[in-house]
């Protein structure tokens, strides 16, 4: 068992007792989860439930619980899986299509949003908008109506998305909290929400219908433990807001107030131009602390850097990066580049360029994402999900776009047969090849009924175990990487299943282990590997490094164009402090190409350098001097 040795701040919260609720509000690198898990060891024999919003956290929490054996707990969850669990351990609760099955991204948009535009013959860009609306609308609790909406098409997708729901049998993420807050207002007996702890990490991530579901567990006697920070609130775009654990205090009477202000992350220097950065909130509350180096932490080392255009600057990054390595003896696993967006890799790919100029490897989280996309891939996932559910509609529409030959015509045939039954996709599929596809005409009948004859013997070809003792990443690989199968993975997707394999429950069955493939690629996607790790600012959220460059610290990029102001630099501090060591800035005072079209009208234009930074502890200086000065190369 791993020493603890807490500070005077930690030592207060390990002496909370378990029948307070409690706020602990905590600034990066502040030992927060150590805190958590010590006091969870020292109250043992409560019913505890430790809830976050991310995966990538919940994975971390689960790491450092493994290291105890002194306590036993259940499995650390998100709030979204711990709402899944509650609603399908309750049966007929819960407005969702049984049985439950989550779209995944790829799914969500080729399948639900594609097919439900063209059949309410609404465009991609007004069905996005009222997609945001409903999850909007779950997630503030305050329902809005998007003035560039037309009202008449509002009320056609309402009707379009509920009948469309049930035929193709799908849930969304968004309505699981609010899903799980009407079970709780309408049955007192519930099954799974008998802790007596609720120990709620990332709490600032919540948004007003995740409050109310906690709100809702405390009535019933459970005590609720916020820890978070609202300077790390980030999340706007699920209506998460600082304001629900900033008035922790006020919402929940008796309430103990815990601060943790002392970083064992980041350096001195660091925390100096961070906080700068922080404090210029003018939305932040007056009485809040800030962040407090350890006295025995380091000065560190951080620069701002300007460059002519943003050519210089790519190449500047890349010399930059070259000097960690080469010089300062920093792992490339322990670098991040940090962009405030990257659409179409319009500024991560002069930086790639000149990294692999220099021979240094890197990484993207989107090459992960490409896996999933490959259609080899998707077919696998898709017979899986029928070898498992027969009539499972998302799987069946996924195969068939992915057939040539079976296009609108076939899936809206299907699809209006299963609307008159009033029955789902799957079944009604299936029906109408046992039927012979009446009244379909003679060409479409014939290759459908082949392409349903050849996908049933492959289903009926697998043979899937109530458990697989070496992983279903095997089992799949097993079944699909070579032999006579007629589709396979690629080798890349073989990678990656022997990574999530490491990373399940092996008693999981193979119907959730499909659901986890995208989430935990995703967080794969992010940890550390052997590489430079290139992302967003938004990504970071979490991570530790030895060394963080953040590049396009200009107006109209960091902060973007029409975004909050409050939020923008609530984001920038995140990613400065991922860095425990190294930190630098970037910036172009004149963009050309791709970037230039970036938080600008008008192209060429003069830059001008951030207002988060202008003023700070750190003046900006010419990049290609700087690195003349400090470079080996």
């Amino acid at each position: 068992m791993p020493d603890f040795i807490p500070t005077d701040e930690q030592e207060k919260i390990l002496k909370h007792p378990s029948e307070k609720h409690g706020r602990i509000l905590a600034g990066p690198g502040t030992g927060k989860s150590a805190t958590v898990i010590e006091w969870l060891a020292r109250n043992k024999n409560i019913r505890a439930k430790l809830l976050t919003f991310t995966r990538a956290a919940t994975a971390e929490l689960v790491g450092k619980l493994l290291k105890r054996e002194d306590i036993i707990l259940d499995k650390p969850s998100t709030i979204h899986s711990f709402c899944i669990s509650v609603l399908l351990s309750n049966d007929g609760v819960g407005e969702f299509p049984r049985p439950f099955r989550m779209a995944d991204d790829w799914e969500t948009d080729k399948i639900v949003k594609t097919t439900l535009a063209r059949r309410l013959n609404i465009g991609k860009p007004d069905l996005e908008k009222l997609f945001k609306e409903l999850a909007a609308n779950w997630e503030s609790l305050n329902p809005e109506e998007n003035e560039e909406i037309d009202p008449a098409i509002r009320a056609r997708f309402t009707g379009g998305w509920r009948e469309h729901r049930e035929i193709l049998g799908y849930t969304l993420l968004a309505e699981l909290p609010y899903a799980l807050r009407s079970a709780l207002q309408d049955h007192p007996d519930l099954n799974g929400v008998d802790h007596q702890v609720l120990v709620v990490d990332e709490y600032q991530d919540l948004n007003a219908c995740d409050l109310e579901v906690l709100k809702l567990l405390s009535v019933r006697g459970c005590s609720i433990i916020a820890a978070g920070d609202d300077d790390q609130s980030i999340y706007s775009f699920r209506k998460a807001h600082p304001a629900g654990i900033r008035s922790f205090i006020q919402d929940y009477v008796g309430a103990i107030d815990y601060p943790l202000t002392i970083t064992r992350r980041c350096a001195k220097k660091i925390v100096e131009w961070a906080n700068y950065v922080i404090q210029g909130d003018p939305g932040r509350p007056a009485s809040r602390g800030v962040l407090r180096s350890a006295e025995s932490a380091i000065g560190g080392e951080i620069a701002l850097l300007g460059f002519a255009g943003h050519a210089a600057e790519a190449r500047g990054i890349g010399r930059l990066v070259h000097h960690l390595i080469v010089d300062k003896e920093v792992p490339p696993q322990e670098i991040l580049i940090l962009l405030r967006s990257d659409h179409h890799s319009q500024f991560s790919r002069p930086i790639k360029s000149e990294l692999e100029n220099r021979d240094i490897t890197f990484s993207d989280p989107n090459d992960l994402k490409e896996i999933l996309l490959e259609t080899e891939n998707r077919k696998v996932l898709a017979t899986l999900r029928i070898a498992l559910n027969r009539e499972d509609s998302l799987a069946w529409a996924t195969l068939l776009r992915l057939t040539q030959g079976l296009g609108e015509t076939f899936f809206d045939y299907i699809y209006n047969r299963a609307v008159e039954a009033r029955t789902t996709f799957g079944k009604s599929l299936l029906e109408a090849h046992r039927s012979g596809f009446p009244d379909l005409v003679l060409v479409l009948k014939s290759r459908a009924g082949r392409e349903m004859e050849r996908i049933l013997n492959i289903v009926d070809s697998i043979t899937v175990p109530d458990k697989s003792p070496e992983g279903w990443g095997a089992f799949i690989i097993g079944t699909f990487l070579n032999g006579e199968m007629p589709i396979h993975i690629t080798d890349k997707f073989k990678d990656l299943l022997e990574k999530i394999d490491k990373r399940v429950d092996r008693a999981d069955g193979l119907d959730r282990y499909l659901g986890q493939i995208t989430p935990i690629a995703k967080d794969i996607a992010l940890e550390k590997g052997s590489a430079v790790r290139i992302m967003t600012l938004a990504s970071s959220k979490g991570l530790t490094v030895r060394a963080t460059i953040v590049v396009g610290l200009e107006q109209g990029i960091i902060p973007m164009d029409e975004c909050d102001l409050s939020e923008e630099r609530r984001l920038l501090y995140v990613g400065m402090t991922r860095a425990e060591e190294f930190l630098f800035g970037t910036w172009a005072r004149l963009r050309r190409g791709p970037t230039a079209r970036v938080g600008r009208t008008q192209v060429n234009e003069r830059r001008q350098l951030s207002t988060f930074i202008e003023g700070g502890p750190i003046s900006s200086t010419e990049g290609t001097t700087y690195l003349g000065n400090v470079s080996s190369v």
